[in-house]
């Protein structure tokens, strides 16, 4: 009995420690699974919905051009993916040469200032897989809202959403149905832009 007395506070000590143990390591498990949680987190830098599903491009590209023959400045936007693309040009009349773009709500009217395309992947006669925008976006039916530009780090900030239809014909030249691809809820953030002067 004076055996097991005498080892009682060396066990405890051991049960201690075995318990010190697995409590930093239970601690720093919830550090790395809390860090993991944030960066997933983060938002895409550009995204939309495409007929109620979450399109999230990867492959994307923005660019600000300034033309000082027409005095004009072209903001141009694509985001790819699986066979899907969208992308709109939005052209600012009497502009200056500079790195910026107004911040300001541009619809699609008659100007023509503002083009977007939703565009789908098919094979062409060639055999060569190419985007083939799908119908027109009608005046009004497109925005696109410029909120910041980071002229230094050169990135933008805005949303966009539109609708393009296709009219469907029977052999009669009746219309038949049509065909609407509705793109909302889209958004790049802290997107990384190109300026171009020429």
């Amino acid at each position: 009995m004076p055996l097991l007395q005498r080892n009682t506070p060396t066990m405890k000590k051991i049960a201690l420690s075995i318990l010190v143990i697995f409590s930093v390591v239970l601690f720093q498990s919830c550090k790395k699974s809390d860090v993991a949680a944030a960066t997933t987190t983060t938002p895409p830098i550009l995204q939309a919905t495409i007929n109620d599903a979450t399109w999230t491009p990867d492959t994307t590209a923005a660019s600000i051009t300034y033309n000082a023959a027409t005095k004009t400045k072209v903001f141009t936007l694509t985001g790819t993916k699986s066979q899907k693309q969208v992308s709109f040009s939005l052209t600012l009349p009497n502009a200056t040469n500079s790195a910026d773009f107004t911040a300001n709500t541009y619809r699609v009217d008659n100007t023509n200032n503002l083009t977007m395309v939703y565009s789908t992947q098919q094979k062409n006669s060639s055999g060569s897989y190419v985007f083939v925008p799908f119908g027109n976006v009608e005046p009004a039916g497109g925005v696109v809202v410029i909120t910041s530009v980071d002229t230094v780090n050169k990135t933008i900030t805005g949303s966009f959403a539109l609708t393009t239809k296709v009219t469907n014909y029977d052999s009669n030249g009746n219309v038949v149905s049509v065909t609407a691809v509705v793109v909302s809820a889209g958004s790049f953030t802290n997107m990384p832009y190109t300026f171009t002067s020429n």
